[in-house]
């Protein structure tokens, strides 16, 4: 068992030592204040809701999602 907590603290460690707390505060923040840009720029539609789904939004997941929108933009053009 003391691998599991040895593990833990090492993970609290780099969480604080990246300040990865903080910056999920900030981006929490940010996605609220621009709430209405992400409107605007066609990037979350006026009756889009956000919800967790219960997975992990990974790096590549998100990357397809913005191209995705980003595309069906461009395709107006």
């Amino acid at each position: 068992m003391q691998a599991r907590g040895s593990r833990e603290q090492e993970a609290r460690d780099y969480l604080e030592k990246h300040r990865i707390m903080e910056l999920l505060n900030y981006l929490t923040s940010t996605l609220l204040f621009f709430w209405p840009a992400l409107k605007t720029l066609g990037l979350l539609t006026a009756d889009e809701v956000l919800k967790d789904d219960g997975h992990a939004v990974t790096l590549d997941k998100f990357r397809r999602e913005v191209n995705k929108r980003m595309e069906e933009i461009w395709a107006a053009f």
